[in-house]
């Protein structure tokens, strides 16, 4: 790889790891955490190099090794030798600029009805809508299915990262 620097190399490769999960839509990095579980052999809730290449490798991703260990020693920001999913996580997302965190803190605050500091499914009925969703459209779902399988989504997200 070009660049200045072994770290512009790194953010280079993030870079690239990026643009193919975003690439894959919104199922791209749940589908990589997903893998990661798998790949997580002992069960420890972190990867080692050695599975951590294996998930990167078996989702199809197309890093050499070489690249493949770069990004495992820009991941390992505790540098323990391994890497927990939520150090992955915020490394791939980056920080947020101002403007989007006060989008969602604005959002936020719309949704959080109750103002105990969490959305749950009360906070969510009358906020979100689903009465354009082509299946209530169509009659094969209810208003309250699609707000119901909006819901689900967050806790496949959620129970993923558990």
């Amino acid at each position: 790889m070009g660049g200045d620097t072994p770290n512009a190399d790194a953010e280079a490769l993030l870079e690239k790891l990026r643009s193919k999960l975003k690439s894959r839509g919104a199922r791209g990095i749940i589908g990589l955490g997903r893998n990661f579980r798998i790949c997580d052999d002992n069960h420890s809730m972190s990867l080692d190099h050695y599975e951590f290449a294996k998930a990167m490798t078996d989702f199809g991703l197309g890093f050499t090794d070489s690249e493949i260990k770069c990004l495992f020693n820009l991941f390992d920001t505790s540098k323990n030798n391994l890497i927990e999913y939520d150090e992955f996580l915020r490394c791939i997302a980056g920080p947020m600029n101002n403007t989007r965190m006060k989008l969602v803190k604005q959002a936020f605050k719309i949704m959080d009805k109750d103002g105990n500091g969490y959305l749950d499914y009360n906070d969510l009925v009358g906020v979100y809508s689903g009465k354009f969703h082509p299946d209530v459209i169509s009659g094969k779902k209810t208003e309250k299915m699609i707000l119901s399988e909006f819901l689900e989504t967050f806790e496949m997200a959620h129970n993923d990262r558990n």
